[in-house]
């Protein structure tokens, strides 16, 4: 957790802004975040304009971020006060440096002393420094004790870990170990489409394995190998070819089929952490989910250019910063998702997803056109759990509640109902679904376009605070709303992704979307104007404004 105030910003603007003026006085101060693009720009925009202010992160700051909201009025990031009160976000602020409204109530707040961030604030910002301010309380949520059960069922097997290792390995032998056959069968999550026969090389059953083990002195009982096997499962040394199956002895000719992990073919793009095995007891997810999501954001913080309008994914790529980070990201392959609270969830995929696109985005470098897009987001991916899940996977498997994405058929002809999700009936994967699906996922996904959301940080005690503050900041600049001579709304152009792509996540109509929407917009006559033509039946035209897929990274 970090906190900035006073005269201790540490970010480049403000140091260029600091030095720039000849009393270090400063009558602005910045409420922001890091990584955050906008915040980025203002105050960039006010270091080049000479205009010195200090800076209040509320980073991981729920409390303070609420109180910053209140005296500000609104919810989204840069919060920029001048002379203790309000004077906008990075728009205002950008276009009152250009008027010079900003620079003189700057300069006249200067001359007569006046700090920049009201007294309520500092004073919130001293308690939270000094751990006294309150923080919001999430809902709580319900614990099942299944879910205990569960996680120490986990741990206890953890213990049969470095037997299970060692006869793994000795089984998986050239010589002496197991028999591996080829095998076809119908159906299994590892066919088309159209469940054709599928080719299964280099596999055995749990029958074979027991048999082996028994054989050659690695189990005393049938019981015993039984155990060992699942906890080759367990700890993925092996693993059934579709992923649907338990490790038990069926002696019958359609009995699951398993292989060695280190065996399986790849197919299409590997997950990005798996270019090597983790070995050894994950710690929780949370925690290696903040790890991740802690490392990338660093990353990002660090490479994203002073006006928040770039990322430099080359310089990401090639710093220690990044291999780090691919090691950590490693240790997903062992983490129990079982355990996680709905908004446990939420929180664990939507960083899991942003740090994918990212880490995506400096490897394979940047989707071209449409069908490049469609490519990435359907192939690039990390083994979670045990699974592999792409980007697709995480945003319409996950957190859109299994529903098929914008590129399916139903979707493209209007009706969702036509295709179905990525998860069919048998996938374990489905056991993570967060359902009910919270529409307000769309605008915490980073997709690494310059239209997407800025990256954000989520958590799962805060996760209600941290999805509005994401569509109050999306709607400032995501909406344009026109009205006629009596101040009614006439049309509103908002994201393709309320109108067009993702519509039906946010109402079956028109009107409904455009009633959702407005719960974001801030107040005055564009929103006062919209309610009122939408209470009244009037027809209000929604078209979509146009999506710059251009990279954010400054090419």
């Amino acid at each position: 957790m970090r906190h900035r105030s006073g005269h201790h910003a540490s970010t480049r603007a403000a140091s260029r802004a600091r030095a720039a003026t000849t009393d270090g006085a400063t009558s602005v101060t910045v409420v922001g975040t890091s990584s955050c693009p906008h915040c980025k720009r203002a105050k960039s925009a006010l270091g080049e304009a000479g205009i010195a202010f200090d800076e209040i992160s509320v980073d991981d700051a729920a409390a303070l971020r609420a109180a910053s909201s209140a005296l500000a009025g609104f919810r989204s990031v840069p919060q920029v006060f001048v002379g203790g009160e309000i004077y906008g976000g990075a728009d205002d602020t950008c276009a009152g440096i250009e008027s010079g409204d900003l620079v003189a109530k700057a300069r006249e707040a200067r001359e007569r002393g006046m700090d920049g961030a009201p007294r309520a604030l500092r004073e919130a910002s001293e308690a939270f420094a000094n751990g006294t301010l309150e923080t919001p309380k999430a809902p709580a949520v319900a614990t099942s004790s299944s879910s205990s059960w569960l996680t120490k069922l986990v741990n206890k097997g953890s213990n049969e870990a470095g037997d299970a290792a060692a006869v793994a390995r000795a089984m998986a032998a050239t010589t002496g170990g197991v028999t591996r056959r080829t095998e076809r069968r119908f159906g299994g999550l590892s066919d088309g489409v159209f469940g054709l026969v599928k080719t299964h090389k280099g596999v055995f059953t749990a029958k074979d394995a027991v048999d082996w083990m028994m054989k050659n002195g690695k189990a005393s009982t049938e019981e015993e190998a039984a155990r060992l096997g699942a906890a080759m499962v367990r700890e993925r040394l092996i693993g059934d070819v579709d992923a649907t199956h338990a490790f038990r002895v069926v002696d019958a000719a359609d009995a699951p089929l398993f292989r060695f992990r280190s065996e399986a073919p790849s197919l299409g793009c590997a997950p990005l952490n798996a270019a090597n095995l983790y070995v050894g007891q994950a710690r929780d997810a949370k925690i290696v989910a903040e790890d991740v999501r802690g490392r990338i954001l660093k990353l990002y913080d660090e490479f994203l250019s002073d006006d928040g309008r770039a990322v430099d994914y080359d310089g990401v790529r090639q710093s220690d910063g990044f291999k780090d980070f691919v090691e950590a990201c490693e240790e997903l392959q062992r983490v129990n998702l079982n355990a996680l609270s709905r908004e446990e969830r939420m929180a664990f995929f939507i960083n899991l997803y942003n740090a994918l696109v990212i880490h995506g985005t400096c490897v394979f470098g940047t989707p071209k056109n449409t069908l490049e897009r469609l490519d990435f987001f359907s192939k690039v991916s990390y083994d979670v759990a045990g699974a592999v899940y792409t980007c697709d996977d995480i945003e319409n498997g996950i957190l859109r509640g299994n529903r098929p994405g914008a590129a399916t058929i139903g979707a493209l002809a209007g009706k969702p109902s036509l295709s179905r999700g990525p998860f069919r009936e048998k996938d374990p994967r489905r056991n993570h679904v967060v359902l009910p699906m919270d529409p307000r996922i769309h605008f915490a996904l980073v997709c690494g376009a310059r239209s997407c959301p800025p990256i954000r940080v989520y958590t799962a005690e805060n996760i209600d605070r941290e999805l509005e503050d994401a569509a109050f900041s999306f709607f400032e600049s995501e909406i344009d709303v026109e009205l006629s001579e009596n101040g009614d709304a006439t049309s509103a152009a908002v994201s393709k992704i309320v109108g067009e792509w993702y519509k039906f996540d946010f109402g079956d109509s028109d009107a409904e979307r455009l009633r959702y929407v407005s719960k974001y917009m801030r107040q005055g006559k564009h929103r006062e104007g919209l309610l009122r033509a939408l209470d009244e039946g009037k027809d209000v035209t929604l078209t979509t404004r146009a999506y710059d897929w251009t990279l954010n990274d400054g090419k």
